[in-house]
């Protein structure tokens, strides 16, 4: 039997099922992609409260409404002029919008790019480091506005520039990265070290969780002990060390429970649970559902 992968929101298979090529609100590549209005677009691929892995890198930002979003466990609420930076392999949830709600988009695999790897922002997105959330003044909206219609402008050329492409969209990175290292110097804005170290704790939950649930391993990842990183966590987000792994694994198990066609026991096999029977309670435990009534939800 041939089992499918995941279903990953990736240019390729947005290429292939989902979007045609070029037409009014978008354009898509196989490295590139660009939306103009993703409430516009005519696809089934995307419901709320239901978890999906980006493939690629995006670059999103809202004009206009609001929405509430879950990256890699964290919740955010974006509205107007809030940008967001997206790593490749990031899990997303949308959990609700204003009928309003509008954002533009960018899709780029890393092999785009990949000739930046100095910056700070640009080891965010290439790196696959945490995402970055970042609210824009009116100055640096409109401008970002402009860079984005200028590349929107590029990939309807009748022939497609590539590299004048990716030039541009190198330029908007680096304008992100002064807008982001501009922020950082605001005391405002600036996080602790124990938001920070929670943080990269949220980043090394999404990179190891089907694999790891032992909380010394965080801990060695991040040079402390055990009993601190639990009180660490426990104060910054009021959640237990073990509680943030446990609803990674949750969104991991979703995510293939929708979109795979592999068996119960092989998604438990493939998280990492010693046997089916415990992975349904864990499942059930945490969801109010088994993994077939999720399925079928």
């Amino acid at each position: 039997m041939v089992v499918n992968e995941p279903l990953e929101i990736s240019l390729k298979n947005v290429l292939d099922y989902f979007i045609v090529q070029n037409n009014e609100y978008r354009f898509v590549t196989k490295d590139f992609g660009i939306v103009s209005s993703f409430m516009r677009m005519t696809s089934e691929l995307f419901f709320i409260h239901q978890p999906y892995k980006l493939k690629e890198g995006r670059i999103v930002y809202a004009v206009s409404g609001q929405v509430t979003l879950s990256i890699n466990l964290i919740q955010y609420t974006a509205k107007k002029g809030d940008l967001l930076l997206l790593a490749p392999n990031s899990i997303i949830e949308i959990h609700e919008f204003t009928t309003d709600f509008e954002m533009r988009m960018m899709a780029i695999q890393n092999d785009f790019i990949q000739f930046l790897n100095k910056d700070e922002v640009l080891e965010y997105y290439i790196g696959r480091r945490e995402n970055l959330f970042l609210p824009l003044s009116e100055k640096d909206y409109e401008m970002t506005e402009r860079y984005f219609f200028l590349i929107w402008d590029t990939v309807h050329e009748e022939v497609f520039r590539k590299e004048v492409v990716q030039s541009l969209v190198s330029a908007l990175l680096f304008n992100i990265s002064y807008i982001r290292k501009r922020s950082k110097a605001n005391n405002q804005t600036r996080h602790t070290r124990q938001e920070e170290t929670f943080h990269r704790f949220i980043a090394l939950v999404h990179e190891y969780c089907t694999r790891e649930r032992n909380v010394a391993f965080y801990a060695d990842k991040l040079c402390l002990s055990p009993r601190y990183l639990n009180t660490l966590v426990k104060n910054t987000s009021r959640q237990t060390v073990m509680e943030w792994l446990n609803q990674a694994v949750v969104i991991e198990s979703k995510v293939l429970l929708k979109h795979s066609d592999l068996l119960v026991y092989q998604i438990a096999d493939k998280l990492n649970f010693p046997n089916p029977s415990f992975f349904c309670k864990f499942f059930k435990k945490m969801t109010g559902m088994t993994p077939m009534e999720y399925q079928k939800s």
